[in-house]
């Protein structure tokens, strides 16, 4: 699957926010993220939120207070027959900014449930895919690698990555299956996403070699 990369962009504020955008569906029912009201200074006044339009309740999910910018809603079929809403939004920054993740299902009343159960936010300079290797899961399992500033470094200098993988698993004090984190490490090589580096890509067998290792100390 692609690669997404957030790479540092100046971000200036506006006076002309979104209005409300109406995306592809989700299990038949449109998707919406909702316009959000301007402060003095242009910026967005509230958590970015996303929503769809089941019958006859709509169910919305709002991010945590400080992601107000940019959010962005994909479908993704975490397992076969299984389809969830992949939702991301930014912070405010200049140079640096932090997004926030959320998978979401259908849930109770006026909510969409976030089947992430770890925190997945990574820094603009990161990298994030779903994964699919049916000799690990049955089910696809999200990947991010976000850089680590060390000494001597500039922003746009080389860094290496902490990598994070998330699996969809059950647990006794939930019911259904849930995202959790699997596993992670820090890179040995040093990568720099400004001149294309694919963190991911290049890392992507020792990945799969932690993973399958876990899945054999751990039999389910």
């Amino acid at each position: 699957m692609k690669v997404i990369i957030a790479a540092a962009l100046l971000f200036l504020g506006s006076k002309e926010l979104l209005a409300q955008s109406v995306l592809a569906k989700f299990m038949g029912h449109a998707i919406t993220i909702a316009k959000s009201k301007a402060d003095a200074e242009g910026f967005a006044a509230d958590p970015a939120s996303v929503c769809v339009e089941f019958v006859p309740q709509r169910q919305c999910y709002t991010a945590p207070n400080d992601y107000r910018n940019h959010p962005t809603a994909t479908v993704v079929q975490v397992q076969k027959d299984t389809p969830a809403l992949f939702f991301s939004a930014e912070s405010y920054g200049v140079s640096g900014w932090q997004i926030h993740f959320a998978l979401l299902r259908p849930g109770t009343g006026k909510n969409l449930e976030d089947i992430f159960r770890s925190d997945t936010s990574v820094s603009n300079q990161s990298q994030h895919e779903f994964w699919t290797d049916p000799s690990i899961s049955d089910a696809q399992f999200f990947v991010t690698a976000d850089y680590v500033w060390g000494p001597d470094e500039c922003h746009t200098c080389t860094h290496r990555y902490i990598i994070s993988t998330y699996a969809r698993k059950p647990s006794s004090c939930a019911d259904g299956l849930f995202y959790y984190l699997e596993d992670r490490y820090m890179t040995i090589r040093k990568y720099n996403l400004y001149a294309k580096a694919n963190v991911l890509a290049s890392e992507r067998q020792e990945i799969l070699a932690r993973l399958g290792r876990i899945k054999a100390e751990n039999p389910q």
